[in-house]
């Protein structure tokens, strides 16, 4: 994945100011619509939010997600940045960035719409607890966490632990010895 770029736009959206990694980014991104076709569409969707938000119409954060293609995930955020004077309105910086393992685990939690008790289960497998210490965590049995990773995996349609962690963390096929994921922070 490229580093973290960072975008600044203006009131007309037209980018004022951007990173060197830019340019690695506006290949895996979706151009935005003509006139604004220089500028990601996922970049535009993250500044309008932010004017949504400025404007006290919708109180989301000015931020997204985005699949970028095998397995890989961007994350975007948007924020006025401050004026140094009485001039014209600040611009918009939006940073673009590789996903965390934790967003990612979370998307994946949402894509797959897993029960909370089985997102704890895929956060406690990422972070390396064997089946004792997640019976421990969930105040159950060993033999209840088997059962609900039973339904996990049907659910994910995958039938190991590690394949699991592979898909959810888009490391690579877990036959390869298994993804070493790192552990993830909420």
């Amino acid at each position: 994945m490229p580093e973290q770029a960072v975008l600044t736009l203006d009131d007309d959206l037209a980018i004022a100011g951007r990173t060197a990694s830019v340019d690695d980014w506006l290949q895996l991104l979706q151009p935005g619509p003509v006139p604004h076709d220089h500028v990601p569409a996922e970049v535009l969707n993250v500044a309008a939010q932010l004017a949504a938000r400025e404007a006290l119409v919708d109180t989301h954060p000015a931020e997204c997600r985005v699949y970028v293609g095998a397995g890989r995930w961007a994350s975007l955020r948007a924020n006025r940045m401050e004026s140094g004077g009485s001039g014209p309105t600040p611009p918009v910086a939006v940073t673009i960035q590789a996903s965390t393992p934790a967003a990612r685990l979370d998307m994946f939690a949402r894509a797959f719409g897993l029960t909370p008790r089985q997102g704890e289960l895929l956060w406690l497998t990422a972070a390396g607890a064997g089946t004792a210490a997640m019976a421990d965590a969930q105040g159950v049995t060993p033999y209840t966490v088997q059962d609900q990773f039973k339904q996990l995996f049907k659910a994910c349609r995958v039938h190991s632990r590690a394949s699991l962690l592979a898909m959810a963390l888009a490391t690579g096929p877990a036959s390869s010895g298994g993804p070493s994921a790192p552990v993830p922070t909420r």
